[in-house]
């Protein structure tokens, strides 16, 4: 779905808001922001386009970036959990109900399946699911052990479960999304980076990162056709459903890429990201 280079001249001059996602996308495998992309945030807002992120990392892991790039907006984490500022002012906080933590922490008990549990600064975890800390891929995550889960069931914003058995994993699934899935929302996948685990992240319902970027668009008064969206990977696909301008890394997934209106030639270790602002700059 590339457009042509006078559609994209067109749409480029439209652009108020910059979403981005962080892993492989804003951040280098080594978690770095390219120097283009430094120079060109700052850039870009004194011509009073802004750029802020949406990411499933915990809040607390992007706040440097933020500070960084001198970004003030409110950003997307927790993939749409959470829409909160560097400064700790939130906009947006989907807490699930502490009977739903319970029901998650019952049914682990009874599969053997592992949990933690995620709030805006910190992911917590008992030493029986210690394991979690090393298969999940939540760069700059404040991980911390605690004895038990009982004290922690209020205030969360996400559950993250991992097992071995794709059956049991999506049986929890079904049994979180049923009956209650008009208070939480369930969604199973295969770990990237693990060949043979799977994950359940289970989140308040209405909450991803789609209706984040509503949300966002609508506090910064913002059209669709106003606002461009970069990322790299699956769950970049709800930022795709929204953005007027579409932009997916070179090393974006196929999928990513055939629903991208712009496709930059760099990786997220090339600063492809600072590609697109340059474009974007130049454009303005």
């Amino acid at each position: 779905m590339v457009i042509s280079k006078e559609e994209l001249r067109s749409r480029l001059k439209r652009v108020k808001v910059v979403v981005s996602d962080v892993d492989g996308t804003l951040t280098t495998n080594d978690n770095q922001v390219g120097e283009i992309t430094k120079d060109l945030v700052k850039k870009l807002k004194s011509k009073n386009i802004l750029t802020t992120f949406a990411t499933q990392r915990i809040h607390s892991s992007i706040v440097e970036f933020a500070k960084e790039l001198d970004i003030k907006i409110p950003m997307i984490s927790i993939n749409g959990a959470l829409i909160q500022d560097a400064e700790g002012k939130a906009l947006f906080k989907a807490v699930i109900n502490p009977k739903y933590v319970k029901k998650a922490l019952d049914f682990c008990e009874e599969f053997f399946v592992r949990i933690a549990l995620v709030y805006n600064d910190e992911i917590v975890y008992t030493e029986s699911n210690s394991v979690l800390k090393d298969f999940m891929y939540r760069i700059g995550t404040n991980y911390r052990l605690v004895d038990s889960y009982n004290n922690y069931v209020n205030d969360v914003l996400e559950i993250i479960m991992l097992g071995n058995e794709k059956s049991v994993i999506k049986h929890i699934q079904k049994k979180m999304n049923f009956p209650y899935r008009f208070f939480v929302n369930a969604k199973y996948y295969r770990s990237s980076t693990r060949l043979g685990i799977y994950n359940l992240e289970i989140r308040k319902s209405g909450t991803s990162k789609l209706t984040g970027i509503k949300k966002l668009a609508k506090y910064l008064k913002c059209k669709k056709y106003e606002v461009a969206v970069i990322g790299d990977w699956y769950n970049d696909r709800e930022l795709f459903e929204y953005g007027g301008l579409n932009v997916a890394l070179q090393n974006a997934v196929a999928e990513l890429k055939n629903n991208a209106h712009y496709i930059t030639e760099k990786t997220n270790n090339e600063d492809g990201v600072g590609e697109f602002l340059q474009l974007l700059y130049d454009s303005v």
